[in-house]
């Protein structure tokens, strides 16, 4: 019972274990973000092959979830709670899982090759897997959190 007992703590240690953050993190990640959202928004323009024309339907969500991006990084530059990262982090996932499964559903580009097209959605499903994961551990890290606020 005992190596239970611990195993479970080591779990919950393992959650619970916040990562120390340095602004320059939040910072690189919103530059990163303008300058992604600057590239989204210009794909269509420069003509690129593997670019659809229905590439314009998915755009809004992009930029939805780039924009929710930068506002958070910016939101952590000034309060980093744990709590409000993990709360954080949970909508974030859910507006990048949103963006993810509708470029898989919608799929605007078109390739030579029909190999590049199964890898690319193959990689969407696995970036929706990761999402998915990294929000069960946020709530598990959330309610850890509250009840740890709580005793």
């Amino acid at each position: 019972m005992d190596e239970v007992e611990e195993n479970k703590s080591s779990i919950k240690n393992q959650i619970l274990k916040e990562k120390e953050f340095k602004n320059s993190e939040f910072i690189a990640a919103i530059i990163f973000n303008i300058i992604f959202l600057y590239i989204v928004n210009n794909l269509l323009n420069w003509n690129l092959s593997f670019i659809a024309p229905n590439f314009s339907e998915v755009l809004f969500i992009l930029n939805v979830s780039i924009i929710a991006n930068i506002l958070g990084n910016i939101a952590f530059l000034i309060y980093q709670k744990g709590w409000f990262r993990s709360i954080t982090q949970i909508i974030l996932n859910a507006i990048g899982f949103v963006a993810a499964y509708t470029l898989y559903v919608i799929f605007p580009f078109t390739f030579q090759t029909i190999a590049f097209a199964y890898i690319l959605k193959f990689l969407l499903i696995l970036g929706m897997i990761g999402l998915v994961i990294s929000s069960i551990v946020e709530v598990l890290r959330l309610i850890f959190i509250i009840l740890k606020t709580n005793s």
